[in-house]
């Protein structure tokens, strides 16, 4: 079902954005070499919990994190765990917050060795594919174009995009319709309309999209070929005029 949102709705998913962004500012001042996966995500925790909200990835499903934090080949739905980050690690945070019922959903990711070239590229190269379909929306929109833009941007940088996952509508519930893969042909799929919220989430691969659900905790899914992945997402607010990013700066 896909859920129009009101002036109410809009404005409590704002509130749930504003916390999501103390929550990145925090992760992005803790984030170093030497400490462990499993504290940044009870820091997280603590950051939401104090401005009222809770984490709503915890037990979602069965998710025994707080928030998602994925390491260089983890693509989605890292947990956190006694792994120590190291100076050459990439490190995606995937955070949901709920604020009075309302959801905000999305992720960033940290490049810890900022002459991590390979790191750099994929990361960059995923903030391209996201920041081009940004720029796509507007009212009426079909959503495979925007689908389309997002593995054009991938293949042009010379890397691939996981076929099974992608982004979706947000804010009432965590995953709303429509369905927003990161390929697809152009003009087919819903039309955008004004009061939607989506969240856009371009994950890429290095040489080949071939995955693997980790054996252990039976949740991560990662690069079959142990490559580098990435992973970023806003949330944007259609508009009459085109769209509100709401999990920017």
């Amino acid at each position: 079902m896909i859920y129009i949102k009101s002036q109410q709705d809009i404005a409590k998913i704002k509130e749930a954005c504003k916390i999501w962004k103390k929550v990145r500012h925090v992760l992005q001042k803790k984030t170093k070499p030497g400490i462990k996966t499993e504290q940044l995500d009870q820091i997280a925790a603590e950051t939401i919990k104090k401005n009222g909200a809770i984490p709503t990835f915890f037990n979602y499903k069965g998710f025994p994190g707080n928030i998602c934090i994925s390491v260089n080949d983890e693509l989605i739905h890292g947990i956190g765990s006694q792994y120590e980050l190291k100076n050459d690690d990439m490190v995606t945070f995937d955070i949901g917050v709920t604020y009075q019922k309302y959801i905000c959903d999305a992720a960033f990711t940290i490049v810890l060795d900022k002459k991590n070239e390979k790191a750099n590229a994929i990361n960059d190269a995923t903030w391209q594919c996201l920041h081009q379909a940004i720029k796509m929306i507007h009212p009426n929109v079909k959503i495979g174009n925007i689908s389309n833009k997002i593995n054009e941007i991938a293949t042009k940088n010379g890397y691939k995009v996981i076929k099974n996952y992608g982004g979706h509508g947000c804010g009432i519930k965590l995953h709303e319709d429509p369905l927003i893969l990161n390929y697809g042909a152009k003009n087919t799929g819903c039309c955008l309309r004004v009061g939607m919220i989506i969240c856009l989430e371009p994950m890429l691969m290095t040489e080949s999209d071939k995955y693997i659900v980790d054996p252990v905790n039976k949740w991560t899914i990662k690069a079959q070929n142990k490559k580098l992945t990435c992973h970023n997402e806003h949330m944007v607010l259609v508009t009459k005029n085109g769209y509100e990013i709401l999990t920017n700066d």
